[in-house]
């Protein structure tokens, strides 16, 4: 989304409460600079959030494969002192 679309979703009231015009074309200069500065901010942290959740989501699922093959070898290994008990 862009800056302006981003701008224009915000709820009037927040913007009056703020002194601040309903639509993002009747922004001064100053305020578009400081909004698309924020929304840019905003963004590249949200990329930066999404790219540790997707390297998180890697490593749980490498650690998912590493005790299923763990739980299969217990598995096998109890199997076996089960068959000796016999």
């Amino acid at each position: 989304m862009s800056s302006e679309e981003i701008y224009n979703s915000i709820a009037y009231y927040m913007k009056e409460e703020l002194g601040l015009p309903y639509n993002y074309d009747d922004l001064s200069i100053e305020q578009r600079v400081f909004i698309d500065a924020f929304v840019e901010n905003f963004e590249t942290e949200a990329e930066q959030q999404i790219a540790n959740l997707e390297m998180t989501i890697a490593d749980l699922e490498r650690d998912v494969v590493e005790l299923e093959v763990e739980n299969r070898s217990l598995e096998k290994e109890l199997s076996n002192r089960e068959g000796t008990l016999v």
